[in-house]
């Protein structure tokens, strides 16, 4: 079976963005983890030993780089994250929603 890298963007540093960017991660995919800002202490604490495929920006950084891009962010903060990086998601990517409130 051939394997295909998928550039993926995560929005969100909490659990359920990092739980899901590190196993992109080990199954081979480049990850862009996504914070309101970049240069964010936990988006850099998980960047930093998962390796050569995970890098971390702000919201727009990981929005332009995903050819799948995941809203991991909190249910009340969903809105605005989104809103920030509306015009830099690649043109085409799917947005998968996983986000709680």
């Amino acid at each position: 079976m051939q394997s295909t890298e998928i550039n993926v963007a995560v929005l969100g540093t909490g659990v359920v963005g990092q739980t899901l960017a590190t196993k992109l991660v080990a199954i081979g995919h480049p990850v862009t983890m996504g914070p309101r800002q970049a240069g964010n202490e936990k988006a850099a604490a998980w960047a930093a030993p998962a390796g050569d495929l995970a890098c971390e920006g702000s919201f727009a950084d990981a929005a332009s780089s995903g050819a799948l891009d995941v809203n991991a962010t909190s249910g009340m903060a969903s809105l605005d994250a989104l809103a920030a990086p509306l015009g830099d998601f690649a043109p085409g990517a799917p947005l998968a929603q996983v986000i709680s409130t």
